[in-house]
């Protein structure tokens, strides 16, 4: 009998110590969900391990996988509330269109907003206690990594649309936004979803994802230049704020929304430097779209 009952003991020991092991090597989600059944049986049970106190207890990481966790698919997997947050910065723009609302009114809150946030980055990180009560509040539109090791995405966003904003013409700004919130949402969502059955463009790119960029970037071309300014003229009658006007360009509407949807499928797929593609996508797509226009000038 005594030899019947030591051995679930030493198989409890091997499995907390299995546990421990795999915590203490890394903090992020990942490894959390890559636990079988029985292990996520023993982290619910009470335990007298110091490091899975430390983990429960301490660690900022945790605090962010909670939410992570309780909400699995709509927010680790899919990331349901960042692409909203993601895509609600298009709409707010073309809203902000629609009120005759002037890119050099826009300017200064970015630039505001993208030093605050960023302080804040700085505050977090130097200060644990302030990190644990940031990631508590937002932490469900962040990732894992930007917990204590990257920049909260945010700012690479506020940065990217403060540089459109400041060196590109109003129509090749909001553009870069729409591609930026719209085609980079689509290609994400699409590239997760069917991205395994198609061939890859890079490493992290796929042919399903960038092709979804390209559609949508395409819809988003009509969408401004074919609904938005000709229904809005009074947001656009000061001289020389557009980059494309019809009656000087070489390309009409439909030639533009096919390079529009193709500017936005090479932004997209382009990793440069291994920047953010939040501050990447829309200065490329303003860059290239800027390019394409004024080669198709015809004045």
């Amino acid at each position: 009998m005594a030899a019947t009952t030591a051995r679930p003991q030493r198989i409890g020991r091997s499995r907390v110590s299995k546990l421990e092991e795999r915590i203490s090597t890394s903090s992020s989600y990942s490894s959390l969900s890559s636990l079988d059944a029985s292990d996520d049986t023993v982290l619910s049970t009470e335990s007298t391990s110091p490091v899975l106190d430390k983990a429960k207890n301490t660690s900022t990481s945790y605090l962010l996988l909670q939410s992570h966790k309780r909400f699995n698919k709509l927010i680790h997997k899919h990331e349901l509330p960042r692409k909203l947050f993601h895509m609600s910065i298009g709409f707010f723009t073309l809203y902000l269109y629609t009120k005759n609302v002037q890119k050099e009114q826009i300017q200064l809150p970015l630039v505001v907003g993208f030093v605050v946030v960023f302080a804040l980055d700085l505050i977090r990180f130097r200060w644990p206690q302030v990190n644990k009560l940031y990631c508590s509040t937002v932490g469900f539109l962040m990732r894992e990594r930007e917990v204590d090791e990257y920049y909260n995405g945010v700012n690479w966003y506020l940065l990217g649309l403060a540089v459109v904003f400041l060196f590109f013409k109003k129509d090749i700004a909001v553009m870069a936004v729409l591609l930026l919130s719209l085609s980079d949402t689509a290609a994400s969502t699409v590239g997760r979803a069917w991205g395994q059955y198609t061939p890859k463009i890079t490493s992290h790119k796929s042919l399903a994802g960038s092709l979804a960029a390209c559609v949508v970037g395409i819809l988003s071309c009509y969408l401004f230049y074919g609904y938005f300014v000709p229904n809005y003229p009074e947001c656009n009658d000061i001289p020389n704020q557009f980059e494309w006007v019809s009656e000087k360009s070489g390309l009409n509407i439909h030639s533009l929304a096919l390079l529009s949807g193709l500017v936005a499928s090479v932004s997209e797929g382009i990793d440069l430097f291994n920047w953010d593609d939040n501050f990447t996508i829309p200065v490329l797509s303003a860059v290239f779209l800027r390019l394409v226009i004024k080669l198709t000038n015809t004045d």
